[in-house]
């Protein structure tokens, strides 16, 4: 009889050791768990709380690399081999191509930029200049027309206040940019420029940039403190003083190259 009590009592003891095995494993299980998902909280936090990385650009430009050229000569010279350049004026109308004729100085004076018959014509340069924007003086001629198309905006100039706010203009070529400073607006007889002096000549061409600071049209708009020397180079954007008579007299709007930018 006491040998099965004693049995019992070990049978009891066993269950009760098993018991708390059993239950301290699922408390060191639910500690576990405990501490799991407090781990992976801390670290969410941590991941939300860091700083972003920086972002990496999609392209970085060479320091070296050229601006593109915003006109396509290719395709300009597909249209018309004659078109070889393009000048445009801020705040005028003045945004358009640049044609000459070989053998036929005045061809463009009524011809668009195609080619085909158009009292408008299209703004056009002499056999007198190089098409590469070189040389000294450089003269590009267009029409004043009555309803403000080609170069008629370009007399916007004889305002003072136009004259004062609008500095630059730009001529497009195959790989540059000339940038070019706007230093007087002027009425000029109706002599040809550039068959009329002797530009190859470093006093001739001082003497005649003195000139074109110091116009004799009283209505003249000069910029102030502009310095042109033998070495300057100049474009004259020319055209008619009137829209509407047979008027000999030009009006010259004149711009000193201030930069040449090359281009792709």
């Amino acid at each position: 009889m006491a040998s099965g009590k004693a049995r019992n009592r070990a049978t009891v003891v066993v269950l009760v050791v098993l018991v708390v095995v059993l239950a301290l494993g699922a408390a060191g299980a639910v500690g576990f768990l405990v501490w799991q998902q407090q781990s992976a909280a801390a670290a969410l936090r941590e991941a939300k709380e860091a700083p972003l990385p920086a972002a990496e650009p999609l392209y970085e430009p060479e320091e070296d690399s050229l601006p593109l050229n915003p006109i396509d000569f290719e395709e300009l010279r597909q249209e018309n081999p004659d078109l070889y350049a393009w000048v445009y004026v801020p705040n005028t109308n003045v945004n358009l191509p640049v044609a000459r004729r070989e053998g036929d100085d005045l061809f463009y004076l009524d011809h668009d930029r195609h080619g085909a018959y158009d009292a408008t014509g299209t703004v056009f340069s002499q056999a007198a200049n190089t098409a590469d924007f070189s040389d000294p003086v450089t003269v590009l001629y267009g029409h004043n027309m009555a309803n403000g198309a080609m170069f008629a905006t370009l007399h916007d100039f004889s305002d003072p206040a136009f004259f004062a706010e609008n500095e630059l203009f730009y001529v497009y070529v195959p790989g540059h940019i000339l940038t070019y400073r706007v230093v007087a607006a002027f009425n000029y007889d109706d002599r040809h420029i550039l068959y009329s002096f002797g530009f190859a000549d470093a006093a001739v061409r001082e003497g005649y940039f003195a000139s074109v600071l110091a116009p004799e049209d009283p209505q003249a708009n000069v910029r102030e403190g502009v310095v042109l020397d033998a070495d300057s180079r100049i474009v004259q954007l020319s055209t008619c003083r009137s829209a509407y008579a047979d008027d000999p007299v030009r009006y010259l709007v004149t711009g000193v190259l201030v930069d040449d930018q090359p281009t792709t």
